[in-house]
C-alpha cells in the first residue's frame, strides 16, 4: 500500500445562505479550516422559477458569489442538481419524458453558467430517502433515476467535457431501505445492470451510522470496512474502477438519541478521515456540514456542524485541521487493525515524503459512546458537557496518537 494522504478530497456540505456573511469570509473560514472543497445546492426550483426561463434569485446570490470565486482560495466546489419543479409535475420527482428533459435542460443551463469552475455535479441527493421531497409522493424506480442521470449528464458533458458527475448519493451501510424495499446497495446494483457506469465518473455515498442496529458499524473501522465490502461486491461489473466520493457523512452533537460529545464526534472525525484516506478508490470525503443549522441541543438536524450556530469553533474542526495539517506530506503505507478481543489496536503505518521519516498513528478500537433514548439517563446532555482535548502533532484526538 502507498497511498498519498494529500490526494483525497476533504471538503465540507454549507448553507450558505443562511449565514450572513459575505463570500470571502465564507470562502476563508472553509479553506482555513483545513477543506479544499465545498458542497451546496442550486435546487432545480429557485432556478427555474418561470417556466423555461433560468436565473440566479436573490436569496442565492451568495451561493453564485461562491462558485465564482472559490479558486481563489484554492476551493474546488461540488454543486447539486435536483429536487421537484413547481412547472413540473406539481412540484414531484421528475418521471416523464418531458420531466426529465426539463431537468436536463436546467442542468446545462447551470453548467454553462459555470463551465470551469465546477469540478462536480451531483445528480439528485438522497433519491432512496425522499430528501427535500416531503408530501411528494413515491419514490420512483431505479429506471426512472437512471434515465434522469444519462440525460443529465450527457446535458451537463455537452457543454463542459471536464466536468464529473456524481450519482446515487445512497448508504452502503445500511442494510435496509428507509422508504424503499429493498436496501441501497441492491438499489444501485440494479442501475449497475441498468448501465449506470457509462454515464457517470463516481459513486457518491452518504454512509451515515451513528444510529445503524449493528453498534459495530458506528464505529469509523468498520464503517470504513463496510464501504470496502460493498466496493469489492461490485468489482466485478466495475471494470473502468469507477471510484466512491463520501459527498456526505457526520456525526451528531445533540443530547439526544445517537447524539455524541464534542470530542467523541472530534475523535471519530479524526479516525475517518485517516481510515478513509488510506483508500485509494474513495476520491474525497465532504463532511456535513460547517455550521451547526440552529440552537437546540436536543435536535440532531441541529448539531452536526464543525462550528456552533455562531461560528464559534467546536472540537471537531480543531481537531480536523490539525490532523489534516500532519498528513500534509504524508503517504500512508499500511493499516492494520487488530480483530482480536485481546488485540483491538489500530496501528496506520506513514512515511513523510519531504523529510523521508517513517511514523506511526496509533489508536485503540473502542465503541462510540452515544446517547440513550432517555435523556435523563445520559452521562453527557449537551455540547457544553465536553471535555476539550489539546490537540497538538502527537496527540490527534482523545485517544489518537502520532509518533
Amino acid at each position: 500500500m502507498k497511498v498519498s494522504a494529500a490526494e483525497q478530497i476533504q471538503g465540507i456540505g454549507i448553507h450558505a445562505n443562511k449565514y450572513n456573511k459575505s463570500s470571502d469570509a465564507i470562502l476563508s473560514l472553509i479553506s482555513r479550516s483545513g477543506f479544499d472543497s465545498f458542497r451546496q445546492d442550486l435546487a432545480w426550483n429557485d432556478i427555474e422559477v418561470t417556466k423555461g426561463h433560468y436565473s440566479i434569485p436573490s436569496k442565492l446570490e451568495i451561493n453564485d458569489v461562491l462558485i465564482k470565486q472559490a479558486s481563489d482560495h484554492n476551493l474546488s466546489p461540488l454543486v447539486i442538481l435536483g429536487y421537484g419543479n413547481n412547472n413540473y409535475n406539481a412540484g414531484r420527482y421528475p418521471t416523464t419524458g418531458q420531466d426529465i428533459k426539463a431537468f436536463s435542460d436546467y442542468a446545462k443551463w447551470v453548467a454553462t453558467r459555470y463551465k470551469g469552475k465546477v469540478p462536480y455535479y451531483e445528480i439528485w441527493n438522497e433519491w432512496t430517502v425522499g430528501t427535500g421531497m416531503k408530501g411528494k409522493g413515491d419514490i420512483p424506480s431505479s429506471d426512472v433515476y437512471l434515465q434522469l442521470v444519462k440525460e443529465t449528464s450527457i446535458a451537463i458533458k455537452s457543454v463542459d467535457p471536464s466536468a464529473k458527475i456524481l450519482a446515487a448519493s445512497m448508504n452502503p451501510i445500511s442494510p435496509n431501505g428507509r422508504r424503499l424495499d429493498i436496501s441501497d446497495t441492491a438499489w444501485f446494483n440494479q442501475l449497475i445492470d441498468r448501465g449506470i457506469f457509462n454515464y457517470i465518473d463516481g459513486i457518491s455515498i452518504h454512509p451515515y451510522s451513528f444510529l445503524n442496529a449493528d453498534k459495530s458499524l458506528r464505529n469509523p473501522e468498520y464503517n470504513i470496512k463496510k464501504i470496502d465490502d460493498f466496493y469489492n461486491s461490485i468489482k466485478l461489473k466495475n471494470p473502468k474502477g469507477i471510484p466512491i466520493y463520501i459527498t456526505e457523512v457526520g456525526v451528531p452533537t445533540h443530547a439526544g438519541l445517537g447524539g455524541v460529545s464534542e470530542e467523541q464526534a472530534a475523535d471519530f472525525i479524526v479516525k475517518y478521515t485517516i481510515l478513509a484516506k488510506s483508500k485509494s478508490y474513495i476520491k474525497g470525503v465532504w463532511w456535513y456540514d460547517l455550521r451547526d443549522d440552529g440552537k437546540d441541543s436536543d435536535d440532531q438536524e441541529h448539531n452536526f456542524g464543525f462550528y456552533n450556530y455562531e461560528f464559534n469553533p467546536k472540537q471537531a474542526v480543531i481537531a480536523f485541521t490539525n490532523i489534516n495539517k500532519l498528513l500534509k506530506n504524508m503517504i500512508i503505507t499500511n493499516v492494520v487493525i487488530g480483530e482480536s478481543k485481546s488485540d483491538q489496536q489500530v496501528t496506520v503505518s506513514l512515511n513523510d515524503s519531504a523529510k523521508n521519516e517513517s511514523h506511526k498513528i496509533k489508536w485503540n478500537e473502542t465503541q462510540l459512546q452515544q446517547n440513550g433514548r432517555f435523556k435523563a439517563l445520559n452521562l453527557k446532555t449537551s455540547n457544553s458537557d465536553s471535555m476539550p482535548v489539546n490537540y497538538d502533532e502527537n496527540k490527534l484526538s482523545r485517544d489518537v496518537y502520532f509518533k
